[in-house]
């Protein structure tokens, strides 16, 4: 995978197993939502518009378990993930390869085991903007374009690990550069030098 692939988890993403009548069994989920604040992912929360979508290349998008590539569920290329665009987020539909890990997957969601998924994307130039987050203080990074994405994955743990996150961090220093108050941080200085003098 891309060392610029950045991984998100929705987590209570409606994630359901059934069985079409005398047919194969079926998965569906929303891999991610608009307008819903992530927890906090390591000094930031993030926020995914209505619009991120809109130019987004989903022509060969995999379903993964794990974002692992040699568990496949599913492909949009070969018809067998179908994805789409509502209100609420990226709804996906996976009929399911009659495999062992495939099977064993559908049993633990059909029993509540599992019920997260996750999305693996790239963002397009401009792709994402930080503001303050009115209600946690935290910088808010908002996603507007994601210019592909590479997968979609039912996961067992929702984690959030620094790999992950690492472009949102490094475009959250460029948002804290440019939001410095030299004034401000010469004032707090003169007060922290006060504080020793005392």
């Amino acid at each position: 995978m891309s060392k610029d692939v950045e991984i998100r988890t929705q987590q209570g993403g409606g994630l359901k197993a059934y069985t079409e009548e005398d047919g194969p069994k079926v998965i569906s989920g929303y891999a991610l939502k608009f307008g819903t604040r992530s927890h906090n992912l390591g000094g930031f929360i993030e926020m995914i518009d209505k619009r991120a979508l809109d130019q987004t290349d989903m022509s060969d998008v995999r379903a993964l378990i794990d974002h692992d590539p040699s568990k496949i569920l599913g492909r949009v290329s070969a018809g067998t993930l179908k994805l789409d665009v509502d209100d609420v987020g990226l709804r996906f539909d996976i009929t399911l390869p009659n495999t062992q890990y495939a099977n064993d997957l559908y049993e633990n969601i059909r029993l509540g085991n599992i019920s997260n998924c996750s999305f693996g994307f790239l963002l397009g130039k401009g792709g994402d903007s930080f503001t303050r987050d009115q209600e946690t203080g935290l910088p808010l990074r908002s996603l507007r374009n994601i210019s592909k994405l590479t997968d979609v994955s039912v996961v067992t743990y929702p984690a959030y690990e620094d790999t992950d996150v690492s472009i949102a961090k490094r475009n959250l220093k460029q948002f804290e550069q440019r939001n410095r108050n030299p004034e401000r941080e010469k004032i707090l200085l003169q007060l922290d030098l006060l504080k020793i003098g005392l």
